[in-house]
């Protein structure tokens, strides 16, 4: 379990660096970003639904659940108060994206562009834009990194009966998590260099950003460490389902800002959300038919405890 963790952070830290290099090597316009955010979105909800939720239950019991709602709650003040969670990509003129009044709310347009440098500062889009400091979107992206890493632990710890196994569920968060983080990365990056941030000092916060997901896997297992084996089973379904509620605030802060604002490709966005959440629901047949008929806690103990004899 212990180097499937290393491995997954990993591979995680690399795409998240590399997606903070996507603003210098290309130009992702509002439509291209809207269907991998879709797409991505999709993922996360099937991760919640269809891994993270189930395995809470099975380790818990249906009163687990309670903490999604804790788990997204928590998330969606952080992001009203500190920083809110959006991906935005500068405007292309050349692009067909509509801005009648019967395709856009009245006196709105899209979201603002990260680097949007045509529209006028006291535009809409200007004024979201230059309103959001970096350093506020990367706190708030920094923390639901944290959280992430948390979601990936947690979802390593329940493997059924081996020690060292990875089960399903963990490589449904890991994917979901995998596919999302360039979207973090860019958004991070995007921001600095808008507000005239040296490259290096953006990719240094970017790397810095990037390494919170491992940060959030050790700070999980230490935890678990000091705790006896029922009582670290019970903390991780609760933190299993708490990461449950935090995905789902972010793929609805993704979808819902833009739910009115595609009449014109809004099947090819839906496409993309379908494909991401079934993408998970294809892992989810990957589970044994038994899995869920073993009694809760059972599983959990041994990997609890090795994590507590390791630590």
């Amino acid at each position: 379990m212990t180097t499937t963790l290393v491995l997954f952070s990993i591979a995680i830290v690399g795409v998240s660096v590399l997606g903070g290099l996507l603003p210098l090597a290309t130009v992702l316009t509002h439509t291209r970003l809207q269907g991998y955010l879709s797409f991505s979105a999709g993922a996360m909800l099937g991760a919640a639904f269809f891994h993270m939720m189930p395995e809470a239950v099975r380790m818990g019991s249906a009163h687990t659940l309670n903490w999604s709602a804790f788990g997204l709650l928590a998330l969606f003040f952080l992001e009203r108060f500190f920083a809110f969670h959006h991906h935005e990509a500068p405007a292309d003129p050349t692009e067909p994206c509509p801005t009648h009044a019967h395709e856009h709310s009245p006196g709105r347009g899209h979201s603002a562009g990260l680097v949007d440098s045509a529209a006028p500062g006291g535009s809409a889009s200007g004024t979201k834009g230059t309103s959001l400091h970096w350093g506020a979107a990367a706190f708030g992206l920094a923390a639901h990194s944290l959280a992430g890493g948390v979601a990936l632990a947690s979802a390593s710890v329940i493997a059924k009966g081996e020690p060292n196994a990875v089960g399903v569920a963990a490589w449904g968060v890991f994917l979901a998590t995998i596919i999302h983080k360039p979207a973090d990365a860019l958004t991070i990056v995007s921001l600095m260099l808008r507000a005239g941030a040296p490259r290096m000092l953006a990719h240094l916060v970017n790397l810095g950003f990037a390494l919170m997901i491992p940060l959030g896997v050790a700070i999980f297992l230490l935890g678990m460490g000091k705790m006896e084996p029922d009582a670290a089973a019970s903390a991780t379904a609760a933190a299993l389902a708490f990461s449950a509620g935090t995905f789902l605030c972010i793929a609805l802060s993704d979808l819902l800002p833009e739910l009115q604002f595609h009449e014109h490709d809004r099947v090819f966005l839906s496409l993309a959300l379908l494909a991401g959440f079934a993408l998970m629901g294809l892992t989810s047949m990957w589970e044994p038919s038994d899995a869920h008929d073993q009694a809760p806690h059972h599983s959990a103990v041994p990997a609890a405890a090795t994590v507590r004899e390791r630590g």
